[in-house]
């Protein structure tokens, strides 16, 4: 389509955006815990608690809050 990825024309956001981006940032969180990794010959298992994430723009500003209040307050990813 002719459609740009933030918005149906530059400069223009699409209505729901907000919506997007906040289930963009809650599955980055809940992923780590259940991606499965059984066919890679070094690693099996999902990755647990053992990972880093990269907040560096507006589009993943709230995972940062979501990891702290929901997450980090109930004892997971306290090393994330």
């Amino acid at each position: 389509t002719k459609e740009k990825i933030y918005g149906p024309d530059a400069g223009t956001d699409y209505e729901d955006n907000q919506q997007r981006f906040s289930l963009l940032c809650q599955a980055a969180l809940e992923v780590p815990r259940i991606l499965n990794l059984d066919n890679n010959p070094y690693f099996s298992g999902p990755y647990g608690e053992d990972v880093v994430f990269v907040c560096n723009d507006w589009h993943t500003g709230l995972l940062a809050c979501y990891l702290k209040s929901n997450y980090q307050s109930n004892g997971i990813y306290r090393a994330a």
